[in-house]
């Protein structure tokens, strides 16, 4: 069969679609990957309203050109993507000869099969190489009366929308190929046109990732685990460790297995300079496996990586052979400061405690790594001045240097906190306030401006202290104050216009204010790489 597999994420390692074309070739399958990345959905382009076509004419008229002859179109989409995924199935269904049936996957359709089945023929609920071979079978032998044997399985019968029983993890991932970067056969979308992959375009991609443009370098992104070992209200895995109650939901794959992996890329792409390990939880592994792992890595691989963390699972003795064997960076969430909100985001055990002790780890180590990224959540409609406080005071504890990666709530469907926060009222309207909501997106006050000042790590925890003291709060948040905030807001508006000309705009796109060194390639903006900008953005 030909399987045409699609992707809107800006980040077009996708490992997980990568890996199901590469399922399905080694089962003799013919796949094309096309990556369309849709930058307005991850929020590159500055977000006012998103228009529901998200790419131009000409580029649908190129991705239906590719897509002619294929024998099931797959599209991965997560909330951010779903009307990129709605445009490109509306045009394959609708101006495709042969009744082409389109198959979505990734964690909204997952979260919310039976929307997503109204525009898809097929949805695939969690993990889907199993699912997606099975499909494949039956599509090539025209058994289509009945699906109800393939697990994870959403699936039309008339009027009828019917959901399967859930699949089964597979608990070896050695199992699984690798990720699939052939050239052949591949697109990608690059300056208004799709484009046969090569390894200069792979190249030129590789080298704007979110990560590799944080460090200036050009990374390779994989997964060596599937799973988390925690539960966190705002994330996906309170609602994937659900679905799969009752399975081992982390799994790990062998150091020899991720080796063989990054041996192959090294051969392959051999300007790859960094590695991003994405694994929800690098540090769930045993002692013993962190230090087979840092061995192997060093003496087989020795390229600077990327990794995350979470508070209470990293410990000295597993952070100190990472270090040695090229850890450049580590990523862990702190989330927030107050017992209460991180009771409500079932993180009780990851408290400030376990958050300082492991920072005070870290940063023993930061003269041979680059600052730590400590994740932080805002703007949560259950927080109280109090509770936003809590959080600047431990980051006033915080040992540095680090940065600090803020992000306003969202409530995604599927996950506990948007269960939470429908039975409360506090969900309107769900277009506005999550599919086309994006992180960076703030309410001004007091509070979260003092956190977007400290974002560096830089701000002086001296003056921190002396302005999240009660009395100094108390004043600073008064009715007093309030009008003189709102002119200071318009005077930084004012001031953002007038240094919003071409040359500026250009320079913040390329990654630099100052001389224009390239570090993001021209044409990866989102109306540049094709995707349509959003409707009121100029």
């Amino acid at each position: 069969m030909r399987i045409t597999l699609i992707s809107p994420y800006p980040d077009i390692t996708n490992y997980g679609l990568r890996t199901l074309s590469a399922v399905l070739r080694k089962a003799g399958h013919e796949t094309r990957v096309i990556c369309m990345p849709d930058f307005a959905g991850d929020g590159e382009i500055d977000h006012i309203e998103m228009s529901q076509n998200r790419y131009s004419p000409e580029v649908m008229e190129q991705c239906l050109k590719i897509c002619e002859g294929s024998d099931l179109v797959g599209i991965t989409l997560m909330t951010h993507y779903f009307d990129s995924a709605r445009q490109i199935t509306s045009a394959v269904q609708e101006r495709l000869e042969g009744n082409i049936p389109v198959i979505w996957g990734g964690f909204h359709p997952s979260a919310r099969p039976d929307e997503c089945a109204r525009y898809a023929d097929y949805v695939a609920i969690g993990d889907a190489e199993d699912l997606l071979l099975k499909l494949c079978v039956r599509l090539e032998s025209g058994d289509l009366e009945d699906l109800s044997d393939i697990k994870g399985l959403v699936w039309r019968k008339g009027d009828s929308v019917i959901k399967n029983q859930e699949g089964e993890l597979e608990q070896d991932l050695d199992e699984y190929p690798f990720p699939d970067f052939a050239d052949q056969g591949h697109w990608l979308l690059f300056e208004g046109e799709l484009r046969p992959a090569s390894t200069d375009l792979l190249h030129r991609y590789l080298r704007n990732g979110t990560v590799s443009r944080m460090f200036g370098k050009v990374g390779y992104q994989t997964m060596t685990g599937r799973g988390c070992p925690h539960a966190c209200t705002y994330c996906g895995n309170s609602f994937t460790r659900d679905l799969y109650a009752g399975q081992r939901y982390v799994r790990f794959r062998t150091v020899e297995n991720v080796m063989l992996e990054l041996e192959e890329v090294k051969r392959n792409m051999p300007f790859i300079n960094f590695v991003w390990f994405s694994d929800d939880s690098f540090f769930g592994r045993s002692l013993e496996e962190i230090e087979d792992f840092s061995r192997e890595y060093k003496k087989r691989i020795d390229l600077p990586f990327y990794l995350l963390g979470s508070p209470g699972t990293i410990t000295e003795e597993k952070y100190a052979p990472l270090v040695d064997a090229g850890l450049h960076c580590i990523q862990m969430g702190i989330e927030h400061g107050s017992k209460r909100i991180q009771k409500l985001m079932r993180r009780s055990t990851m408290g400030n405690d376990k958050v300082l002790r492991s920072a005070e780890i870290i940063a023993k180590y930061a003269h041979r790594t680059a600052p730590p990224q400590y994740d932080l959540i805002y703007d949560l409609p259950y927080e109280t001045l109090e509770d936003k406080i809590d959080t600047l005071k431990l980051v006033s504890q915080l040992p540095k240097p680090y940065k600090l990666q803020v992000f306003s709530v969202i409530f995604y469907p599927g996950t506990s906190l948007h269960t939470l926060a429908l039975r409360d009222g506090l969900i309107g309207d769900e277009r506005a306030e999550i599919y086309d909501k994006m992180y960076f997106e703030k309410n001004d006050n007091y509070a979260n401006t003092l956190l977007y000042m400290t974002r560096t790590g830089r701000f002086p925890h001296d003056l921190l202290k002396v302005l999240i003291d009660p009395k100094v709060v108390k004043v600073m948040t008064s009715d007093y104050i309030r009008p003189m905030a709102g002119v200071t807001k318009k005077g930084v508006q004012m001031l953002r216009g007038a240094l919003n000309n071409p040359v500026l705009t250009r320079a913040r796109a390329m990654g630099t204010n100052n001389d224009l060194d390239e570090a993001r390639v021209e044409g990866m903006t989102g109306a540049n790489a094709g995707a349509a900008i959003p409707w009121g953005v100029a």
